[in-house]
């Protein structure tokens, strides 16, 4: 059961990361919103009892404005805009990163697709933490291989995942020698 709480926790946590970081491109309607999460998520979209409450939640919270403005038929359309206060909710959020964070593909690309928002300290963490994780998981599939038949079905899939592993370490490698080259680019600018 608790592993089931701290799911549907890290789900809540995502869905508003997910939401919040849609409306830094300007006000948006909910159903927009609603496939832009999807797009992320790699569905469809967003299910409405997942969008509407988490909005409402947000606009209660002082994270988001909600307008009311003219639709194209006469009809009224609700339209939201995050807050200072939102966005300062979302940063600190995106700075958090930890053990059960580093192990969600999704939660450490999210981070990283906003590592323009975030200070060079935090950015580091966030690296260490989804290093270590993979380092870990590394070891554990080596060990399974080596518990494996080698030329058996499950050897070859844990190969295959090993391999994803060594290849986003290898990318993560890139990050970080982008980020240090940038960091050089600003202090040659200064």
């Amino acid at each position: 059961m608790t592993h089931l709480l701290v799911y549907v926790k890290i789900d809540i946590v995502m869905n508003d990361l997910v939401l919040l970081t849609a409306l830094l491109r300007g006000p948006a309607y909910g159903y927009a919103l609603k496939k832009t999460a999807g797009l992320i998520f790699g569905s469809g979209a967003m299910h409405n009892n997942v969008v509407y409450p988490s909005l409402k939640r947000f606009v209660r919270n002082g994270w988001v404005e909600q307008t009311t403005v003219p639709g194209d038929r006469g009809q009224e359309r609700k339209q939201y805009r995050i807050t200072a206060q939102g966005r300062r909710h979302l940063l600190e959020q995106i700075g958090t990163f930890g053990e059960d964070d580093a192990r969600d593909e999704g939660a450490f690309l999210l981070r990283l697709a906003l590592f323009d928002l975030l200070p060079a300290a935090k950015r580091s963490t966030i690296i260490a933490a989804r290093k270590s994780f993979l380092a870990m998981r590394s070891r554990e599939l080596s060990e399974l291989r080596d518990a494996a038949e080698p030329t058996s079905f499950p050897n070859k899939a844990l190969r295959r995942v090993q391999q994803r592993v060594r290849d986003e370490l290898r990318w993560i490698r890139q990050i970080e020698a982008k980020i240090v080259s940038l960091k050089g680019d600003s202090n040659a600018r200064n």
